[in-house]
């Protein structure tokens, strides 16, 4: 769905007016909840309501809390750090069939989640076909693709599963190696095999994509990368800014935030050999890197920008202390809640608007795109500085970033009251707040 024409249609009152009347007509029956919920949808964005009665159009979830590789980007070496004995979490078909009420509508669904690899749950093959043949529903995954297994290669291509992105990050055998951690060769090898049976069976989907988040370390690799999109069958590959965060490359200044010069030439010259080499790349225009100011001004934020996720998207995080669990937010810049998916429901619709229709939700939806009072957490995020912290001052991003946090569920307390709920618990500060990492390596460091 294109997002930019999306909100152009529900930012017109007569065309959200329309929307809303055929949505009302169209049945609620099997694949077309979807469509008539994304026509509801216009019209509750349009009018700003905090209580709402379309359901979320994006969904992303993620289907497990432990990954096979230790990438020298990841945040997993945080993770484990944290929580060296994390419960996998694994989402079986039983908990897809329990989120029922809000995937049955959703048009698409991401499976992702952080420092994870979705491919290896055990139930990822049934949930595609469940779900496809139910609700004919949408359906991505980010992957590294080491456990891209024939079988499971043979069912996404069966079903129509859509899109694979997989994290590519270097193309020769040692660099992939010393940065991702990971064989190359067995990737290709599973890459190779699903572009063949896609190839037997006359069909595109799943459509593949390689994901090559630039910076100093792998820059000199872009021509492999390339070169392997062509031959394994990717449609595009996106290249993006290396970000910064609780890594093992945080201490060697990896980003080129710090030289902007040398990486807007290593882009140009990744986008001219792309063009050589007939091989797409997503942005289709270069995003170029503009300053290199690592200043933070709280107050210079972006009152422009019109955020629509309260009222589109949910996203389901691993939580790495608990079992059967999942935070719950609507971005990756805060989790709201956390619950316990083996004490809830969520199969019918009056039992997921106790979340989907939360006070903090509501609270969220009344702040996001005011000037006047914008919560702390939106405000935070609508920041310009904020990319560039991230990359070359992470101390500085993840304090005001957990500070932030605390803020936002402060004024939210102040301003509503809400009963608990059993299964349902709100947040108070950032369950991966920066402050506990330190915390934690300082007691191992003495």
């Amino acid at each position: 769905m294109n997002k930019r024409l999306f909100k152009f249609l529900s930012g017109n009152i007569f065309i959200v007016t329309v929307f809303k009347i055929i949505g009302m007509l169209i049945p609620s029956q099997g694949k077309l909840k979807k469509y008539k919920n994304i026509l509801i949808a216009t019209y509750f964005i349009y009018r700003r309501k905090i209580k709402i009665k379309n359901n979320p159009i994006s969904v992303l979830i993620a289907p497990i809390s432990v990954c096979n590789y230790r990438c020298l980007f990841c945040e997993i070496h945080k993770d484990n750090l944290l929580f060296p004995n994390r419960p996998k979490n694994i989402v079986g078909l039983n908990v897809i069939k329990n989120y029922e009420a809000f995937l049955s509508t959703a048009y698409s669904l991401s499976f992702s989640g952080g420092s994870e690899e979705p491919l290896l749950n055990q139930d990822f093959a049934k949930i595609v076909e469940y779900l496809k043949l139910k609700y004919g529903i949408r359906m991505m995954v980010n992957t590294n693709a080491s456990v891209l297994s024939k079988e499971l290669s043979d069912t996404l291509v069966k079903y129509g599963f859509d899109s694979i992105v997989v994290s590519y990050h270097a193309g020769s055998k040692k660099a992939y190696k010393e940065l991702m951690t990971g064989n190359i060769d067995r990737v290709d090898e599973n890459l190779e095999y699903l572009k063949l049976v896609r190839e037997r069976s006359k069909k595109e989907k799943p459509l593949v994509q390689f994901n090559f988040a630039l910076q100093r370390l792998n820059a000199k690799e872009y021509p492999i990368v390339l070169k392997k999109a062509k031959q394994l069958g990717a449609s595009a590959v996106i290249v993006n800014k290396y970000y910064g965060g609780r890594n093992r490359l945080q201490d060697k200044k990896v980003s080129y935030d710090y030289d902007i010069e040398q990486g807007n030439r290593v882009l140009d010259e990744i986008y001219a050999y792309a063009e050589a080499e007939g091989v797409k790349v997503v942005p289709a225009k270069c995003s170029r890197w503009v300053r290199e100011e690592a200043e933070w001004d709280s107050e210079n934020v972006d009152y422009s920008k019109c955020c629509t996720l309260p009222w589109t998207h949910l996203q389901f995080k691993p939580v790495l202390d608990d079992e059967n669990c999942h935070y719950v937010g609507i971005c990756n810049r805060i989790e709201l809640f956390k619950i316990a998916y083996d004490k809830i429901e969520f199969k019918k619709q009056k039992q997921f608007e106790v979340l989907w229709n939360h006070p903090v939700l509501q609270y969220m939806r009344k702040t996001v795109n005011s000037i006047s009072e914008i919560n702390p957490i939106c405000k935070y995020c609508k920041n310009r500085d904020r990319e560039v912290i991230r990359n070359v001052d992470s101390l500085k991003y993840a304090a005001v970033r957990d500070q932030a946090t605390r803020e936002f569920f402060t004024e939210f307390r102040n301003q509503y009251n809400y009963s608990e709920i059993e299964g349902i618990n709100v947040l108070s500060e950032n369950p991966s707040s920066d402050e506990k990492f330190l915390e934690k390596l300082a007691e191992m460091e003495a």
